[in-house]
């Protein structure tokens, strides 16, 4: 899975040309959907256009539970401006891709309908608008009919120095420590249920690498992702992310290249949140 995690990022990690902006967009849609069919899994593709008629595009691939409600997991493929963007958010990307793969060799019998969205537009100058691809999703999905979504933002970052690890609050380093060695997800008091129930499994299922901070109130930071799109819809989003600025070095930057993710880590999450989905 390691080395299937590295070349899907490798691919989608290239300076300039995903974003939804830039002059390689169309490009970027044919790669994902290119991934997609190599995988052997036909896409439901949700389609809009802006004013001066440029496409863009969610790619949405579900596997059918025992019950219809679902489980999305959503992840963005476009990148700040003309940076690599390999932990944002090729890293999700390529998750998101491995759990399909995953779902496709093997046989997938958990009880929800487990739905991955792929989503253009998330940053600027469509972040925080209804243009965002995460956006256009919420707004077609019944809250009701929507058990959890799960935001994959940048999670392929680790250190294990001292020091490696910032937060908005310096009295956070007490409770999550200094190290950026872990994953942490982040929710809000509609989600602290169905939130609590997705982080306590996956603690068990590997112990000390994930952290939840979900909290009755927002601070700044908490929203900065596609989740953000279904708390506005009162449905439930919790984000797993690596806390991008606040660890990463790269974020946003030229440098935000696949030879600084730990690919291990990211292998890592393939198999948990397998395990979760099949087992939820």
């Amino acid at each position: 899975m390691e080395d299937y995690l590295s070349s899907i990022v490798k691919k989608l990690a290239v300076p300039g040309m995903r974003n939804a902006s830039g002059d390689f967009w169309n490009e970027t849609m044919s790669l994902i959907e290119f991934f997609l069919n190599e995988l052997s899994v036909e896409p439901k593709i949700h389609e809009w256009k802006d004013e001066n008629g440029r496409k863009f595009r969610n790619y949405i691939v579900s596997f059918k539970g025992k019950i219809e409600k679902k489980i999305i997991i959503g992840a963005h493929y476009d990148t700040f401006e003309s940076t690599p963007g390999a932990d944002d958010n090729a890293s999700a990307v390529a998750v998101s891709l491995g759990l399909i793969k995953e779902l496709v060799s093997g046989s997938y019998d958990g009880h929800y309908t487990v739905e991955f969205v792929f989503y253009a537009c998330e940053e600027p100058p469509f972040y925080g608008t209804s243009g965002m691809g995460s956006y256009k999703d919420a707004e077609l999905q019944d809250k009701n009919g929507v058990e959890l979504m799960i935001c994959l933002e940048m999670i392929g970052y680790y250190s294990e120095a001292r020091h490696s690890q910032d937060y908005p609050y310096p009295f956070l380093k007490y409770f999550y420590g200094d190290r950026g060695n872990f994953l942490i997800g982040v929710g809000n008091l509609l989600s602290f249920r169905v939130g609590r129930k997705l982080m306590k499994r996956l603690k068990q299922i590997r112990p000390g690498f994930y952290k939840s901070l979900l909290l009755p109130f927002n601070f700044s930071g908490m929203d900065w992702s596609d989740h953000r799109s279904y708390w506005a819809k009162d449905i439930p989003a919790i984000m797993l992310t690596d806390t991008a600025m606040f660890r990463n070095p790269n974020y946003h930057k030229g440098t935000d290249v696949p030879e600084t993710l730990d690919f291990e880590k990211m292998a890592y999450i393939v198999k948990d949140l397998r395990y979760f989905v099949d087992k939820f």
